[in-house]
């Protein structure tokens, strides 16, 4: 507040200094205005007395002239009359001697007598009046003496008075002459004086401009001075209320102080517990790290350990793993009725132990919906481990057991034979998992989890669901939203995995999809812009890998389910129609520090096209199946489908193939001849490290 009112209080005095400068500075011009406006006065009487005495010089000069200037034009006048006469009487004379001269003339011409007379008569004639022109010649010539003699004497008189007329106009001129140098001089004189004042005059009004505009600017200073007194007039009293309001506020923080400063000193008291506390758990945390760093130490050679142990398992378990599905039958097929030579036997079902009470409902029917007291026949069934009838089946039909595998039965349909006795055969097969209609494809998932991992682990891992078609190939493989497949869940877990391995920042995981078609003995890349039935091929070289396709990177699973969607609609055969083999490849490759933690992975999925068909890359298959199976080394590869699957069929690779089943009576010689094939394909060893093609 104070420094508001000394800054008022300077600012008061400067508007004062000021205004008495512009008092000052407006008598000073006023002063000057008046000395100006006398000095003016006076130079104007002045030049206007000069002014009228030269008029009036000026006017006696033209009085004076004019006056001789008539004179002379009265003399001039009487000068041309003389002269006038004189003429008149010369040309007078001049008109007598001409008649005169012709007279003479006409004398000479008259010589008679007659004329004579005539002539004498005129000649006293002329005489007569030769002899009175003469006399008027001589008056005349007389008074042109006296004429001439007067103008003489009125020229010398008129010539004295030129004379002393020029004399007095020199005079005058010349006193003109010197009266208009004086005049000259004292209007150069008064020119000067004027341009002096007019100089002056001009300063002063530039002196005036510049006071006035300084004095507007003082005025706008003092103006703008006064408004921010004004501004801090308010703010100096908004500052007083706030003083006064903050006096109050420092009152309650000066007890909210007091009130925090007790509560700082119990801070301060707690601060020491904690850093005690922080320094113990510091400690703690330092322990905590190096044992973090010792136990990743320990997981990552454990997991190498269980890396390891894991494909011992697999080994153990066989490198060739063989599971059967058997799809439930379609609303149709259910509301379908059996052909009539079936309807008009008796048929009913294979008897069960005690125990089929407590079986799993996987062991059941196919078609727990149809009435038991039904005239149908389900060509396969689930028999358990302890079924004694089963146990006779398998010594008769010779397939041999494990208790590690499971069992089904294919039975042949009832034929009429005439009333014979029936004898439909039955088939037994054991499977290292088998898969009724009410499985789901969790289940499926959860067998084949472990090769999943293997592919994770860097083996060579290959899929491939086998079957005719609407047997369920695709389902078990792809499946939907509501129940993914074998290559959602892959992707899922694969991806889980590279998660899982780069939070360790030693780790980089790199994944990379490719998606292949083979049909017609052609291989198409499905993520080529120009796949599809005119689309590009890839180019196989033998030895080599395949050259010419598109590898994807995706970020995440939802892009390979992006891929996976656009592939299937670029292929030329749709699923439906299942006459193309489609191939699901995945690559996971891990990088790090150390070279011993380094691997490649890779998961491929086939899925086969329709086993109904004669399709030749099925054909080689199950001769390499075969071949495997008799432990021989296989010939050159001529299927595009058997050199694309040459990793996963040799050496340290691990396979699965799943063989997909309808349970319908109709396609009971499919079904069979799916079981045969995926019989052979269990019978067959991977070897390790043994090379299998020529």
């Amino acid at each position: 507040a104070t420094l508001n009112n000394d800054q008022s209080t300077v600012l008061q005095m400067k508007i004062t200094e000021l205004e008495g400068e512009n008092s000052t500075l407006a008598t000073e011009l006023d002063k000057v205005k008046q000395g100006f406006s006398r000095e003016r006065a006076a130079l104007e009487k002045k030049i206007k007395e000069i002014t009228e005495e030269t008029n009036v010089m000026l006017q006696d000069y033209r009085q004076s002239l004019s006056q001789e200037q008539q004179k002379l034009v009265s003399k001039d006048e009487t000068i041309q009359e003389r002269e006038r006469e004189l003429a008149s009487a010369t040309e007078r004379a001049q008109m007598l001697e001409d008649e005169l001269n012709t007279a003479k003339q006409r004398m000479d011409g008259m010589q008679s007598p007659r004329g004579m007379k005539v002539v004498q008569d005129e000649v006293d004639r002329l005489r007569a009046d030769l002899i009175g022109a003469n006399q008027t010649a001589t008056e005349w010539e007389t008074k042109a003496s006296e004429l001439s003699t007067q103008l003489e004497s009125v020229k010398q008189e008129m010539g004295g008075q030129l004379e002393d007329i020029a004399g007095e106009n020199k005079q005058l001129l010349a006193e003109m002459e010197s009266t208009k140098s004086e005049l000259k001089r004292q209007l150069e004189e008064r020119k000067a004086i004027a341009n002096d004042f007019e100089s002056k005059l001009s300063h002063i009004t530039d002196e005036k401009k510049s006071l006035a505009a300084e004095l507007e600017r003082t005025k706008d200073h003092v103006s703008h001075l006064q408004r921010e007194y004004d501004v801090m007039a308010e703010k100096f009293t908004k500052s007083e209320q706030c003083k006064q309001k903050s006096d109050a506020a420092v009152n309650d923080l000066a007890n909210q102080v007091n009130i925090l400063t007790s509560h700082l000193e119990n801070a301060k008291t707690t601060i020491t517990g904690l850093k005690e506390s922080l320094s113990q758990k510091q400690a703690y945390v330092d322990r905590f790290e190096t044992t973090e760093l010792k136990l990743r130490g320990e997981i990552h050679l454990l997991n190498e350990v269980r890396r390891k142990l894991h494909n011992r398992v697999m080994q153990l378990s066989g490198n060739i793993r063989v599971f059967v599905r058997v799809r439930p039958l379609i609303p149709l097929e259910l509301e379908q009725k059996f052909p009539q030579h079936c309807a008009s036997t008796s048929l009913v079902r294979r008897p069960s132990s005690s125990s089929s009470a407590s079986r799993p409902s996987s062991r059941g029917s196919l078609c727990d919906s149809l009435d038991n007291s039904a005239s149908t026949f389900e060509p396969i069934s689930y028999p358990e481990l302890l079924d004694v009838s089963a146990a006779s089946l398998r010594k008769k039909h010779g397939s041999f057991q494990d208790i590690t595998k499971q069992a089904i039965d294919v039975a042949e349909p009832p034929k009429d034979r005439g009333g014979l006795k029936n004898r439909n055969k039955t088939w037994r097969y054991y499977f290292d998992r088998v898969f009724g209609p009410s499985h789901t494809q969790e289940d499926v998932w959860t067998a084949s989890e472990p090769l999943i991992q293997s592919a994770v682990d860097g083996f060579p891992v290959c899929m491939f669901a086998y079957g005719e078609t609407g047997s369920g190939k695709t389902h078990t493989l792809i499946g939907d939203k509501e129940n993914p497949g074998l290559i959602p869940r892959s992707v899922k877990k694969v991806f889980n995995a590279k998660r899982e391995m780069e939070m360790n920042p030693k780790f980089c995981v790199s994944i990379k999809v490719e998606l292949l078609e083979i049909s017609k003995h052609e291989v198409r890349d499905l993520l080529d812009t120009r796949s599809g039935p005119d689309g590009q091929l890839i180019e196989l070289r033998v030895n080599s890998k395949t050259t010419g396709n598109i590898l994807a990177s995706p970020d995440d699973q939802d892009q390979v389910a992006k891929i996976l969607e656009l592939a299937q609609r670029r292929r030329c055969m749709k699923a439906t129609e299942s006459n193309s083999h489609l191939l699901f490849t995945i690559h996971f490759e891990v990088n790090s520090d150390s070279e011993s933690s380094n691997r490649k992975g890779c998961l491929r999925i086939v899925d086969l096209a329709g086993s109904e068909h004669e399709n030749p890359s099925l054909h080689v298959l199950e001769n390499v199946i075969m071949n495997l199976q008799a432990k021989k080394k296989l010939p050159k590869l001529k299927s595009r489908l058997t050199y694309l699957l040459r990793d996963s069929l040799g050496e340290d690779s691990k396979t699965l193939a799943i063989v997909c089943c309808s349970p319908h009576v109709d396609h009971y010689l499919e079904t069979l001849k799916s079981m045969r094939f995926a019989y052979s394909v269990c019978r067959g060893e991977l070897q390790s490290h043994r090379k299998v093609f020529a």
